[in-house]
């Protein structure tokens, strides 16, 4: 929910007796690189990534991943997740005889601006970070990003988020 993802750099700054989102911003730094997340593979100004210094790496997404994997917390992480073919804009990316359904936990991101000179949009970015267990049993954190496509007139996000899908299951029925 991007008004709690914008408000998360204002509680960790209160959390820690600051009053900005900036020393909010820096102290979620610190708390990424405990968890083995490249501090140089990101870049953020807010805390929905629709900022323009907004950019992270597929790399460090999964880094994120692999670290709250080893947490704790995970089980709860994890069974927040959007689930694919169920929950959400996942619910109808993969249809109901896709192998991955209810097998793929993840969250989406999507920018999409509007290009009034084109009357179309510009996808700006479309992800899709989470984890699965394999048809052969094997745990795999991945992501996927698209950036800057250029949208036919009448097209929306929901093309790339339906490819999201079709690697999930490719991913799901393929990898090790």
């Amino acid at each position: 929910h991007n008004l709690y993802a914008s408000t998360l750099p204002c509680l960790v700054a209160a959390s820690k007796g600051q009053t900005t989102a900036e020393a909010g911003l820096r102290a979620q730094k610190r708390i990424l690189k405990d968890l083995g997340v490249d501090a140089d593979a990101f870049s953020f100004a807010g805390g929905a990534g629709g900022e323009r210094a907004d950019h992270v790496s597929p790399r460090a997404t999964v880094q994120l991943i692999q670290g709250m994997a080893k947490r704790p917390e995970w089980g709860a992480y994890k069974a927040a997740l959007p689930v694919l073919g169920v929950d959400g804009t996942l619910a109808a990316v993969v249809g109901a005889d896709s192998p991955a359904r209810g097998k793929v936990f993840a969250k989406t991101g999507t920018l999409i601006w509007h290009d009034a000179a084109n009357d179309r949009y510009l996808l700006k970015s479309k992800a899709l970070a989470g984890t699965m267990t394999t048809k052969a049993g094997t745990e795999l954190h991945f992501c996927f990003i698209v950036n800057n496509v250029p949208l036919p007139p009448g097209v929306g996000a929901v093309r790339e988020g339906k490819v999201m899908g079709k690697l999930c299951e490719v991913l799901y029925e393929n990898a090790p």
